[in-house]
């Protein structure tokens, strides 16, 4: 089928082609080696007291138990009332499933794990309005309220402010025991 020129010449362009395709390898990664990777940041704050990272100030006004266990999971609802206060030059979301997460007892829970729907409608039920989904405009503060769902026997909570969601692993971080948790009174 094949001449022996013919089979030296296809033998010569597939070791090209390995040759090449290893030669695309290295320099990818060398490539990859290049890059830079901008370090986590994370911001402790105490509860009360105001912190900042990337342009955006943070406090957690309280931290409050309104004595609600989640029927589906068993877990505790945790109220978190904050003020937000935008010091960038454009309009940032500060939204309750993109911006918020917790850490109980060194375990990380994602916003949609902890931050769920049915905790926001006992947010809803307790206190008669939604939980915090704000666009905040340069030079604005917003305040508002943010659920989540916690291990009933809970020892520490760290409750974390995710500025930026393009770099979900800086953060402000706020850490409450149980027994810094205030009694939510419920409006009437």
């Amino acid at each position: 089928m094949y001449t022996k020129q013919t089979k030296k010449l296809l033998s010569l362009v597939m070791a090209g082609l390995l040759l090449f395709s290893a030669g695309c390898q290295n320099r990818s990664k060398n490539n990859s080696q290049l890059e830079t990777t901008v370090p986590a940041v994370e911001i402790q704050a105490e509860l009360g007291k105001e912190a900042e990272y990337g342009g955006m100030k943070l406090t957690v006004l309280s931290a409050e138990n309104p004595d609600i266990i989640m029927e589906q999971s068993g877990k505790m609802a945790v109220f978190f009332q904050v003020q937000i206060t935008n010091s960038t030059d454009e309009t940032i979301p500060a939204n309750w499933l993109n911006n918020f997460s917790i850490t109980v007892d060194g375990t990380d829970y994602d916003s949609d794990v902890c931050c769920t729907i049915p905790v926001m409608k006992e947010l809803y039920d307790f206190y008669g309005f939604d939980a915090m989904n704000e666009e905040i405009a340069p030079g604005e503060s917003k305040t508002g309220y943010v659920a989540c769902e916690a291990d009933k026997d809970f020892q520490e909570l760290s409750f974390h402010y995710i500025p930026k969601t393009t770099d979900r692993a800086s953060k402000i971080t706020v850490t409450v025991t149980k027994d810094q948790l205030e009694k939510a009174e419920k409006k009437s």
